[in-house]
């Protein structure tokens, strides 16, 4: 399930606050199933996950989530089938009760070479912007950062992103279906912000770093 109602909450009374102006507008379009023909089938997928309790989850090292006696195999072929209706997954990889993601990208390896030029993530309110299905959400969550927030506007990311975190309980962790145009100019909330990979996408470098 989508559920941006414990985020809205944070952002109420916050430096976020002046973005929930728009923010529920922006999340009704991105996720608009009259413009995105195949967002029911990927939304099937996330309501096909069966409710599984995670005893652990690994952000640190991976994104590892659940233990092999966590349920039974018959449940973990049913997790599988659901992760698989979501393919192609790019960023990762993953490991979901046993099922591992393969992902298109190596996102981990990125991970590894930028992580020992960062200041500490620790209780950082964190932007990740282009973020796919949120890889590097989760490991800055892993750093100790307080919230991680992640915008992509692709709304498959986005689903895959809740798969996960159907498995790994309430954690301050969001991907919105929004672009950095959509952040409020000069809003000046966050006290990291990433641009991974997105960068060389833009016709304008300059105007996307400012």
């Amino acid at each position: 399930m989508i559920d941006y109602t414990e985020l809205m909450a944070f952002m109420e009374g916050s430096k976020l606050s002046p973005w929930l102006k728009e923010l529920q507008s922006q999340i009704d379009k991105g996720l608009d199933e009259k413009r995105f023909g195949d967002l029911p089938a990927w939304k099937a997928s996330l309501e096909a996950l069966p409710a599984v309790t995670s005893s652990e989850v690994d952000l640190q090292t991976q994104v590892k989530i659940g233990a092999s006696a966590d349920t039974s195999e018959g449940v973990k072929k049913q997790i599988k089938e659901a992760l698989q209706g979501l393919i192609p997954w790019r960023k990762g990889p993953y490991t979901v009760h046993d099922t591992h993601i393969d992902t298109e990208w190596r996102s981990d390896w990125k991970w590894d070479r930028v992580l020992p030029h960062l200041a500490p993530l620790k209780d950082r309110l964190i932007l990740d912007v282009g973020c796919g299905n949120g890889y590097h959400c989760w490991r800055m969550l892993g750093e100790g950062a307080s919230r991680v927030i992640g915008i992509d506007p692709s709304p498959r990311f986005v689903v895959q992103f809740y798969c996960l975190k159907h498995f790994t309980g309430p954690r301050p962790i969001d991907v919105l279906p929004v672009g950095i145009e959509g952040v409020p100019a000069n809003l000046q909330a966050f006290d990291t912000v990433f641009s991974m990979g997105v960068l060389y996408h833009r016709r304008s470098p300059m105007d996307h770093l400012r």
